[in-house]
């Protein structure tokens, strides 16, 4: 499976750090692009960038905490997106955590490897 893991040290309470993983107008600033989201799992997700429309739904919401999302631009391979708060008790502040991952490019590469194998 490819994944990219991202983590950000800010230096607000894990209460706003969730307002700006959540908030339409403040996601768009992390993700790059005008963001339309129902937060609710099977909600819609919409991303209108310079580098393309994306469009997907909310996985889950643990409210506070994560938010997960499956998103894709037009005709190419989803990908799935996890940003968590991580309240940091020992220090100011808290961490934005961003997990990016192609779970289905495992299982197409297993379908690939199981229909070569039939082939033979």
């Amino acid at each position: 499976m490819d994944e990219v893991v991202r983590e950000v040290e800010l230096e607000s309470d894990a209460e706003r750090a969730w307002r700006a993983i959540t908030e339409e107008s403040e996601l768009s600033e992390w993700i790059g692009g005008e963001v339309e989201i129902e937060l609710e799992p099977g909600g819609e997700i919409t991303v209108s960038g310079d580098d393309g429309d994306r469009s997907g739904f909310v996985e889950s919401v643990d409210e506070g905490w994560s938010l997960s999302f499956w998103w894709s631009e037009e005709g190419q391979e989803s990908s799935r997106v996890e940003l968590e708060v991580i309240d940091q008790p020992a220090h100011e502040g808290c961490v934005v955590r961003v997990t990016e991952s192609r779970p289905l490019a495992g299982l197409e590469q297993e379908l690939s490897d199981i229909t070569a194998c039939a082939a033979v």
